[in-house]
């Protein structure tokens, strides 16, 4: 038991969340406390107070809104921020405004069913004429609603039989066996068409089923339709889902107008925030690539491709800027969704907190995509450890890391772009994942060696070896990571990318 106690905290240590203080209605302590782009309003009691008002609630409606539209300027996107302010003011009826709102935004969006793969797949099987593609669309999304309205009420009883108990390894293989069983001679003409209508439709909720069977099992249980109310929820997600399930979210809920009143503000500042990066970003971007004529990483490989390479110094300076311009748009984006989530009421943290800052790879990894790594901890990186070299606490640690960032990250990219296996076939699907299966090899290592080293005290390194350098070698590492991350591309080998990066480090002339 020690040992698992011990290997616990380790893993609490590794894959803390990112430090976001989320404080308290205090006083100012010190007014000489250190100047910031952006004022504690959220700690200041007389701001905290007036935003409780009616005249405060009002005010924060006008200034996001300003927020929004100053925001759009720059193509972010969080208008649906004064509907999350009424949906927190509802008291009451919050839970049902937030499943109305999350159903209406679901609605305009068609579901998020990727409609695009319908037509291709109905083409294919010479059935455009014969079939009604809104009709289709309607009758999957009516039974994939009434599949996960049974499944969330009768899952606590399912997950007592053993081969049901573990729910995510069960989803996985119920969705990879419907993409089989689509792919089949067995399955042509209309029940092709049918059974991949219901597969797009089943995708973009997938993991959200899986945060939610884990959810129903817990002994506070809630009814099955407020689940349903936070898939996709209506402050912004993607596959990923920003706010995990139920459970996460009722523990960062503000219960109090106090508390409601502080996740507020904080979610004004992050506003304030993403647009100063978004100016940012926005001046770098023409900077760069306006007035310097910086070509675009994606440009300096297909020149490469071509015979008409670019400088060395150039491709290395194109590379580095997509980084930053990489890590400014996450940011960014991810910071919009959680706005509008403090909004509603919800103090959820940061997705992207300080990542260059992160003195290790562990660290980036934890920082740059905070609810993509809790996914993969969640529901590839725990059951594995908790299962698997007990008695070896390292190796323990660096086997189940390898599992979430390596095999659950190439899994997640492959269930999302399932769309391949129906236009390309099994074999040009998986082939064509070679270079991004790579990138996810040396991504696992690289992260699992991170956590197992023995890191001395920074007090006897000072800023240089204690700060900047791990820095720098972060940066390096990710930057050269991501000549192999193209999990999209499927026209470009790994022989390619591995040749390019030969010209980057200035071996090429040596083999």
């Amino acid at each position: 038991m020690s040992t698992i106690v011990g290997a616990t905290s380790d893993v609490t240590q590794a894959y803390a969340p990112p430090a976001d203080p989320r404080g308290s209605a205090q006083p100012l302590r010190d007014s000489r406390a250190s100047w910031r782009i952006i004022p504690q309003i959220d700690k200041n009691e007389k701001i905290i107070a007036y935003a409780q008002q009616p005249l405060g609630r009002i005010a924060f409606l006008v200034i996001l809104t300003a927020l929004a539209m100053a925001l759009n300027f720059f193509r972010v996107d969080i208008s649906v921020a004064p509907l999350a302010i009424a949906c927190a003011y509802a008291q009451k009826f919050r839970r049902y405004l937030i499943s109305l709102a999350t159903l209406l935004l679901l609605y305009k969006n068609g579901f998020l069913v990727d409609v695009d793969l319908l037509h291709r797949v109905t083409e294919q099987e010479g059935l455009t004429t014969q079939i009604n593609q809104p009709a289709l669309l309607f009758g999957s999304v009516a039974l994939v609603l009434l599949l996960f309205s049974s499944l969330l009420i009768v899952w606590p009883r399912i997950a007592t039989i053993p081969a049901f108990r573990h729910s995510t390894a069960c989803l996985i293989s119920a969705f990879v066996g419907l993409v089989i069983l689509a792919q089949s001679p067995i399955a042509q003409g209309l029940t092709r068409v049918l059974l991949w209508s219901f597969i797009a439709t089943l995708l973009p909720y997938l993991w959200f089923v899986a945060y939610a069977l884990t959810d129903v099992g817990n002994l506070k249980r809630r009814p099955f339709w407020q689940h349903l109310g936070v898939f996709h929820p209506f402050w912004g997600s993607t596959l990923t889902p920003f706010g995990k399930g139920l459970t996460y979210l009722e523990k960062f809920d503000a219960k109090t107008p106090t508390e409601l009143a502080i996740t507020q503000l904080k979610g004004v500042k992050l506003a304030c925030w993403i647009l100063i990066l978004a100016i940012c970003l926005d001046g770098f971007s023409r900077l760069i690539h306006g007035f310097f004529a910086l070509p675009m990483f994606d440009d300096t490989f297909a020149a490469y491709l071509a015979g008409a390479n670019y400088p060395r110094d150039l491709c290395w300076a194109s590379l580095v800027a997509y980084f930053i311009e990489d890590v400014l748009t996450m940011t960014i984006w991810g910071g919009s969704i959680v706005v509008c989530a403090r909004m509603a009421g919800f103090r959820l943290l940061r997705n992207t907190y300080r990542p260059l800052e992160s003195k290790t790879l562990a660290q980036f990894w934890n920082r740059y995509y905070f609810y993509y790594k809790e996914l993969l901890v969640d529901h590839f990186f725990y059951p594995v450890f908790l299962r698997c070299f007990r008695s070896n606490r390292k190796l323990r640690m660096f086997f189940a890391t390898f599992m979430a960032a390596c095999v659950g990250n190439l899994l997640f990219h492959f269930i999302r772009d399932i769309h391949f296996v129906a236009e390309l076939g099994w074999w040009n699907a998986l082939s064509g994942e070679a270079s991004h299966a790579f990138y996810t090899v040396l991504l696992a290592i690289g992260v699992g060696v991170s956590q197992m080293r023995v890191q001395d005290r920074e007090q006897s390194k000072g800023f240089l070896r204690g700060r900047a350098l791990p820095c720098l070698w972060v940066t390096l590492f990710f930057c050269i990571l991501h000549v192999f991350d193209a999990p999209l591309d499927r026209v470009h080998s790994i022989g390619q990318r591995a040749g390019f990066l030969s010209y980057l480090v200035g071996i090429d002339k040596w083999i």
